[in-house]
């Protein structure tokens, strides 16, 4: 193997997106070597887009900083706050650069600012190669509040494959948290790339996006109608990691403008137990017709 270039040290990587916290407990198998410490992940914006959809742009890069666990004292008692760091473990992603370990290149420094040697860095993709179906990647992104679903950015630019009025004789949403306003408007369907693949085949690949856009159908006067406001923006995400426990799928839904999830973790399992429903067309209501 030639000479791979290095990956540079993280400046600044505190002010990214924080990912998780983590302290190993007495009862796992890596106790001995791992407690004592906590563990901060960060990623930048390219890692969490990646973490989003599933597959981590170039330019992506996870960091896992290493931090000595601190007892505290006196009122402090039973507390542990992070001290001096250790380690940070950084992963690059360069399709172009990392071909011989699978896109991402992989370095650690000491709290000297060392780094690994090559044979190490093998090692670090030996162990990572394992989650090939996440993109080499082990941790996750939680959304505020419990496993949310991020708003779809720019989702009128992908794919408009279907569009829909309900009338009153359509009774598939007379369940919460459906129930209102989705009777008072207009239905257009979205789907990104990885989407409209499965719209195709029938098998969703990770990271696919539909986003359905409510706008109210307001009568013209002349036995017409035409769009008004946007009412709603409802998304589900392909994630069987992530969203493992509502078979992989992920629920969000938005009113008018707002970006902040108003379903919980009881609607988000209702929009589930409806969407089992249409297990054998992998959850999905919604259909596209070439043309």
């Amino acid at each position: 193997m030639g000479q791979v270039a290095e990956v540079p040290y993280p400046d600044g990587y505190r002010s990214w997106q924080h990912v998780k916290s983590v302290v190993v407990g007495p009862e796992h198998k890596s106790f001995a070597s791992e407690g004592g410490k906590i563990f901060e992940f960060y990623a930048n914006q390219a890692a969490v887009d990646g973490y989003r959809t599933g597959r981590f742009p170039n330019g992506s890069v996870i960091v896992r900083e290493t931090l000595r666990a601190v007892a505290g004292e006196g009122e402090s008692q039973g507390i542990l706050t992070g001290g001096e760091r250790s380690a940070l473990d950084v992963m690059m992603k360069d399709d172009r650069v990392y071909r011989e370990t699978g896109g991402w290149g992989f370095e650690t420094f000491n709290s000297k600012n060392g780094r690994l040697a090559e044979q190490e860095r093998m090692q670090c993709y030996g162990c990572h190669v394992k989650q090939k179906d996440h993109d080499m990647v082990f941790s996750t992104l939680a959304a505020a509040g419990g496993v949310g679903t991020p708003y779809p950015d720019g989702y009128r630019r992908a794919f408009l494959h279907s569009s829909m009025v309900p009338r009153s004789t359509f009774d598939a949403f007379a369940k919460k948290p459906c129930e209102t306003p989705c009777m008072a408007g207009i239905f257009h369907f979205y789907a990104n790339d990885k989407a409209m693949e499965g719209l195709r085949t029938g098998s969703y690949p990770e990271g696919a996006i539909l986003a359905e856009e409510m706008l109210e159908w307001l009568p013209t006067g002349t036995n017409g109608a035409k769009e008004g406001q946007r009412r709603l923006v409802g998304v589900m995400v392909r994630d069987s990691q992530r969203y493992s426990s509502i078979g992989g799928r992920g629920y969000g839904m938005f009113d008018g403008d707002s970006r902040a999830d108003r379903l919980d973790a009881k609607t988000r399992e209702a929009c589930y137990q409806c969407h089992i429903a249409r297990k054998n067309q992998a959850h999905v209501f919604s259909e596209y017709r070439e043309r």
